[in-house]
């Protein structure tokens, strides 16, 4: 009897279905021994010396490989292809050997990328040594972690500062908080635009103003009314003008490279509202069920045999127009792909999805789609550009229009809104030059520039690949693990605000451990991993390397008194504290700032005890009606209790915490009732300028969708713009009510 050992459990079950009689496939259920969790697991002092244990609860699944391998004729290692399953393969192989239970039965090590009958049958008849150079990389990461949560953590911990502080997940924090930073920094600017409506032959089109008594205008040209006002002094409508040029362009896009493990991530989170936990979580039960190949990848490459498969599928569903002349081929970006030989793609195309769940279907879809599309030709558009004279030559307006020509890759996957929307930039009716063209009406619209995005999980994952921070396997553990810390939470459109903590923390580590968040430091973190992992650093030299820095700024962090470090984090946070109002204690004159208590961080003044003036982070205003109930009619109200804000009907309560006065309505309240609290979430599109109150849009409601501000709701077909929703709420009609007689 052959032993096959993996990863899962639905693994095996999917594997021993393909192997038959004279095979036992059994789980390790993941790693089954780590570092014993107490100071000197990783003794420094004798070249890093690594002392481990069996992994609580997993003494029942050791019995079960021991007692297997007792049986076996030959034992198969098939633990994932990366690092991590080096790992485990590796340390499955060391207890056999600590417990001399293999005498002459060989041991082989397999991999596969898909769990298919050939893939799985392929790699057992073509076995190899454990890499040793995956397992030192692995050791190394394993290391580096443990000595930053055994040396760090309890200099957090012991002033108060936070949980704990990670190799990675306090680079993630930090760029979290230095983004809120610029947010904050962040002075808009205004400027305004000049469009043109324009008539040709009764077919009616838009240009905006681009030269102005022979002056360029560009974006911040015209930054005030004033400036918009001298130009339209200029120009009165109706305008006769001509076509004075124009410009057509052939435009070619090529498809999108097939997934790897973070752009699956970010397009899961920006079309499936999927978390990185959650993608990976899903990818992996496609991945044992034998649907997709393995999910923790960077490269962009596919088998021969799969692009042949994919060629063959598309020439027979949507013709040889569609199927270029030779594959498409992409290049892995990243600098450590060799680790998994190809991208993230379906076992085969058939497209037959009847056995998974609503979940798995839709990610099995995107990739799919995602990858069929990657083998297709470009999409094709014509673009237009046409600029319109006035006649007395003190004007010129741009028009530009782009149409579709061919569909391409296209026809199966589109990435991004604005691909999909031919009406992106408009369509313009047949021109010549010369041809006359009446200015009807000019309009001027005002703007202000945006400070810069707060990142999302998409976002966050590919600004972490873009630095060479982390690796596929890691981006949903960091995502999940900033937020179970505190250190960040996620608004209703999943953006990242620091908390107090993240602030705090990062505040900390910034002064007293900069290498630890610089993300220069950490991304050559990165790449010493990877050049142990292809053999070109030695193990100890690395860790020596990273260790020697870490230990000199341990060192020097524990004999700073924790009042410096309370100064340090004022000096970081007072802006974003204070802001412009000061940090003047409203109770006695004197100065406020952070202070630390088991608790959390809090404000707090100067003159402690003579004054008691405290204010708690992130605290909201109190209102003076904020514990009344509110009610909602058809007897639903809502209430602040002795655990937070809830609903109810009289005879049952639900939670609605992440609720207030302002943002719950009905609707909300009756689906958080019946338990559909995912539906419930409202989406912020923005302030509405005349009743400085915020509007929201509610994807389902008892009569669909709709927006709704300062108890003012109007029905829409889909999320509208914050300028539509602004102008449907004020130019809502008011409702006629009818009293029974």
């Amino acid at each position: 009897m052959n032993l096959l050992i993996v990863e899962s459990p639905s693994k095996a079950k999917t594997i021993e279905k393909y192997l038959g009689k004279g095979w036992r496939v059994i789980a390790s259920v993941g790693h089954v021994r780590d570092l014993i969790p107490e100071n000197g697991s990783v003794d420094t002092k004798n070249d890093f010396e690594m002392h481990w244990q069996i992994m609580p609860g997993k003494e029942k699944q050791i019995k079960l490989i021991t007692d297997e391998v007792k049986k076996a004729d030959a034992v198969y290692l098939a633990s994932d292809p990366d690092r991590e399953g080096e790992a485990i393969a590796w340390h499955i192989l060391d207890i056999l050997n600590s417990k001399k239970l293999l005498g002459k039965t060989p041991v082989y090590r397999v991999a596969f990328h898909e769990i298919t009958k050939n893939a799985v049958t392929e790699a057992i008849a073509n076995p190899r040594e454990i890499d040793s150079n995956l397992v030192d990389a692995y050791l190394v990461r394993r290391a580096l972690d443990y000595l930053i949560g055994f040396e760090i953590s309890p200099l957090l911990w012991r002033r108060n500062l936070g949980r704990s502080a990670g190799r990675v997940q306090s680079v993630a924090v930090k760029l979290v908080v230095d983004r809120e930073r610029e947010i904050e920094d962040f002075k808009p600017q205004e400027y305004w635009s000049v469009a043109a409506d324009c008539d040709l032959n009764k077919n009616s089109f838009n240009a905006g103003l681009t030269i102005f008594n022979g002056k360029k205008i560009e974006k911040m040209t015209l930054t005030s009314k004033s400036d918009v006002d001298a130009v339209l002094s200029k120009l009165n409508t109706p305008l006769s003008a001509r076509v004075a040029n124009i410009d057509k362009k052939k435009l070619s896009y090529r498809p999108y490279a097939p997934f790897t493990t973070s752009t699956l991530q970010q397009e899961a989170a920006r079309k499936l509202y999927f978390s990185s936990k959650k993608t990976m979580s899903v990818a992996q039960k496609l991945y044992e069920n034998g649907f997709i190949t393995y999910m923790r990848t960077d490269a962009t490459n596919l088998a021969v045999d799969a692009v042949n498969e994919i060629r063959t599928f598309i020439g027979k569903n949507y013709g040889n127009a569609f199927l270029p002349k030779s594959p498409n081929i992409y290049v892995t970006k990243s600098k450590n792909a060799q680790e998994a030989h190809e991208a993230i793609r379906p076992t085969h195309f058939n497209g037959d999805d009847t056995e998974l769940s609503e979940d798995e279907k839709k990610l099995y879809d995107l990739i799919w789609k995602r990858t069929i599309a990657c083998q297709m030709t470009n999409a094709e558009f014509d673009s237009v550009g046409a600029d319109i004279l006035t006649n007395d030559g003190i004007a010129t307006f741009r028009a530009v229009g782009r149409t579709r020509t061919f569909d391409g890759f296209m026809k199966v996957y589109i990435e991004d809104k604005d691909d999909a929307d031919d009406e992106s930039d408009a369509k313009l009716p047949v021109m010549n030059i010369g041809d006359n063209i009446t200015i009807t009406k000019l309009n001027t619209d005002q703007h202000f520039t945006q400070p810069p995005a707060r990142y999302t999980e998409a976002s966050l994952v590919k600004k972490l690949e873009e630095l060479g921070i982390g690796r596929p396997s890691t981006y949903a553990t960091i995502m999940s693990t900033i937020v179970d810390r505190q250190y960040v939470e996620q608004d209703r459109q999943r953006r990242f605000h620091p908390t107090p903590g993240g602030w705090v923390i990062a505040a900390y580590l910034a002064k007293y451990f900069s290498d630890l968040v610089d993300v220069n430091f950490t991304a050559k973190t990165e790449d010493t991993l990877d050049d142990v992992s292809n053999g070109k650093t030695n193990k100890l030299n690395a860790l020596n390397d990273f260790w020697g820095d870490t230990e000199n700024m341990i060192s020097g962090a524990k004999d700073v008194k924790t009042t410096d470090i309370i100064d340090e984090i004022n000096k970081f946070m007072n802006k974003h504290l204070f802001g412009e109002s000061g940090d003047k204690c409203p109770k006695c004159g004197g100065k406020l700032g952070i202070k630390l208590s088991k608790f959390g961080a809090f404000v707090g003044c100067e003159n402690y005890p003579k004054c008691d003036y405290t204010k708690r982070l992130g605290a909201e205003e109190q209102t003076e009606n904020k514990n009344e109930p509110l009610d909602l009619g058809d007897g639903i109200s809502y209430r602040i209790g002795r655990f937070g804000p809830y609903v109810t009907d009289g005879k049952k309560n639900a939670s609605a915490k992440k609720y207030t006065r302002d943002t719950i309505t009905l609707e909300i309240a009756q689906e958080l009732l019946s338990g559909d609290k995912k539906k419930a979430e409202p989406v912020e599109l923005g302030k509405n300028p005349a009743t400085d109150k915020m509007i929201y849009f509610y994807p389902t409601g008892r009569y669909g969708a709709y927006i709704s501000s300062n108890k003012v709701n109007v029905s829409v077909s889909e999320q509208p713009d914050l300028e539509t929703a602004i102008d449907l709420i004020n130019n809502k009609k008011p409702t006629k009510r009818f009293r029974k007689k």
